[in-house]
């Protein structure tokens, strides 16, 4: 039995055009129909119905870079720091993204580890989550930002990151993530913005690091993700096998041709990388780093797209004032200002997005089969990006056919 049917403009993700008189129908967690609304026999069962009117209907969206820290929401008591306060936090978070349109995350933290878990009981509201555990760093590395602390009182404490020294380091340190319940492996190849101890570009593993940790990743059936900002260490990272880079601001031709030869995909966080330098009271150091970031940046994207590379919505967001999760739709305005096209932002935020999360015969579009994870928002997004930016444009939200948002009359 049909459950619930809507009507009006239909981005599928699959076109790249809209069809205006569109239609999708859900029955139980599917979609069963989504086309024309003229192709479709309109059941006489009570299905309800939702009109899109000037709107329009997509896939729900996917953020494939969310780090779900919880510490915006973590309280003052011992100014935030107790793993508990952090973690619900979180749990509170993950509704917000649910709000902005997004279905489904993939969170680089050991918060995720636990709320995907709860999320699939349906004990929590939130997006699916595939969970990466902590990201792994050397020492003196992009993820070691602590570092008055011993290495080992760090990784006791840590419940973003662990420090990863020598090849037996690395492989204990992913088999410690897949016990947890981690579905991939991220790690940082190169330095990075917000870490003190580093440039952005060194390169932060040896060959038999990466190796070591790409083909104990694989034995998993999974793969790695590496943050990269320098380009030595993003070249370093593919060739030991990794299939997924993360930021790539300053990647160059080289780097470009080997992910298009792998089949790699490059996650986005545009949004960041075009804005840090514009953040007020960065510290010296910091501030010295973002200089050439986005102009850098913009140029990667311009070599991806003309390499045919598969981009994907990331932004690297944790919900601080200056990157609020309603506002996590953000990077779709971001990419259009870095050269891509409307549909070319909204297929990086749906179905470019689910291969990231290992899903793309699961969710990502609307096609028949699939599992009715749907949007609505309250313009056309081909003519106006704004539409996706901010919660307060999305009406309604449906994961695996429940609805989880309306604010339809």
């Amino acid at each position: 039995m049909i459950t619930y049917l809507l009507k009006g403009r239909l981005i599928d993700a699959v076109s790249d055009t809209a069809i205006e008189n569109g239609l999708v129908a859900v029955e139980d967690d599917r979609i069963v129909y989504a086309g024309c609304a003229t192709n479709f026999d309109m059941p006489s069962e009570n299905a309800e119905i939702f009109d899109a009117g000037d709107g329009t209907i997509l896939p729900g969206f996917i953020d494939c870079h969310a780090h779900l820290t919880g510490e915006e929401d973590a309280g003052t008591f011992a100014s935030g720091r107790f793993f508990g306060d952090q973690l619900l936090g979180s749990a509170y978070q993950c509704g917000l993204l649910v709000d902005a349109g997004f279905t489904g995350i993939r969170d680089m933290s050991e918060n995720g580890l636990y709320l995907s878990r709860a999320i699939e009981r349906g004990i929590l509201r939130g997006p699916k989550i595939m969970p990466g555990g902590k990201v792994l760093g050397i020492t003196s590395g992009h993820v070691d930002l602590e570092p008055y602390m011993t290495k080992k009182f760090f990784n006791q404490t840590s419940h973003l990151c662990r420090l990863v020294d020598g090849p037996d380091d690395c492989i204990q340190a992913v088999r410690e993530q897949f016990r947890a319940g981690a579905k991939f492996i991220k790690i940082c190849a190169t330095g990075g913005v917000s870490s003190p101890t580093d440039r952005l570009d060194d390169v932060q593993f040896s060959p038999e690091e990466l190796k070591a940790i790409v083909e104990e990743t694989k034995r998993h059936h999974s793969y790695v993700c590496a943050h990269c900002t320098g380009n030595e260490g993003a070249y370093a990272a593919l060739q030991a096998g990794v299939t997924c880079i993360e930021h790539g601001i300053y990647l160059t031709p080289r780097e470009i041709q080997l992910m298009k030869k792998m089949d790699a995909t490059l996650v986005t966080t545009l949004t960041v990388s075009l804005g840090v330098a514009n953040i007020p009271g960065l510290p010296d150091w910091q501030a010295q780093k973002v200089k050439t970031c986005a102009n850098a940046n913009i140029q990667t994207i311009r070599m991806a797209r003309e390499a045919g590379i598969r981009i994907a919505l990331g932004t690297d967001f944790t919900n601080s004032p200056n990157s609020p999760y309603l506002e996590t739709g953000k990077e779709f305005e971001a990419m259009t200002r870095a050269g891509m096209t409307n549909m070319e932002a909204i297929k990086a935020g749906t179905i470019n997005a689910a291969h990231l999360l290992m899903a793309d015969q699961q969710t990502g579009s609307l096609e028949k089969g699939k599992l009715a994870d749907i949007v609505l928002v309250d313009g056309n997004p081909l003519q106006d990006i704004q539409c996706l930016t901010h919660a307060d444009h999305v009406k309604l939200v449906m994961i695996n056919g429940k609805i989880k948002k309306s604010l339809l009359k």
